[in-house]
């Protein structure tokens, strides 16, 4: 921090000391920023996104690190701050409004359901895509109260990043979701990615 600044300098806290041209440069990068913050969003996948919708998490992230800046550092204005504040509020409100206009944006956004097993049969592939592992979704299975696959109707990954299972009434003949996990308990610890059987 630069100890030759002059404290309740109004015109440094309101304006900063940046040329007035650096506004237009802000109003860049917060597009640059809210583009990147989409992506990657959308990269994490929705397990990373159960307690927080997309459009949240991007807001939350924009709006904690400026308003972080702003406290922090003498030298970044308030106004600045307000500029990103409410540019990303701003372009959040417009992509939900578009998004729920237009579909296929609300399902680049926030995906689609997936189903991750059927009658029994895990979708690998489905979970792969999801970067779910088989260890995570049985889980969840056994966790609503199934101790074989043949009780699971289906489940399904929702865009909330949540798993809902449905199960069916049958007697399982076999406790496969309980000898997987006594099974994993024996072993040594290795990566148990979706894709292996």
């Amino acid at each position: 921090m630069d100890k030759n600044f002059t404290p309740l300098d109004w015109h440094r806290i309101m304006l900063g000391e940046a040329p007035p041209m650096f506004l237009a440069e802000i109003g860049l990068r917060i597009l640059m920023l809210f583009v990147l913050l989409l992506l990657v969003v959308r990269l994490l996948g929705k397990r990373e996104q159960e307690t927080l919708s997309p459009m949240q998490q991007m807001l939350m992230i924009a709006l904690g690190s400026a308003a972080g800046d702003v406290m922090l550092y003498p030298e970044v204005p308030i106004a600045a701050a307000a500029m990103i504040l409410f540019g990303v509020a701003l372009l959040t409100i417009l992509l939900e409004k578009t998004a729920s206009r237009f579909r296929p944006v609300r399902d680049y956004i926030e995906s689609r359901p997936r189903i991750l097993l059927r009658d029994g049969k895990v979708d690998f592939d489905a979970l792969a895509k999801e970067r779910t592992t088989r260890r995570e979704l049985y889980a969840v299975l056994r966790s609503k109260g199934a101790v074989a696959l043949s009780q699971v109707e289906l489940a399904v990954l929702e865009v909330t990043g949540a798993i809902s299972v449905v199960l069916n009434d049958s007697k399982p003949e076999q406790r496969d979701l309980i000898d997987y996990l006594l099974d994993s308990a024996k072993k040594p610890p290795h990566h148990d990615r979706a894709g292996s059987h």
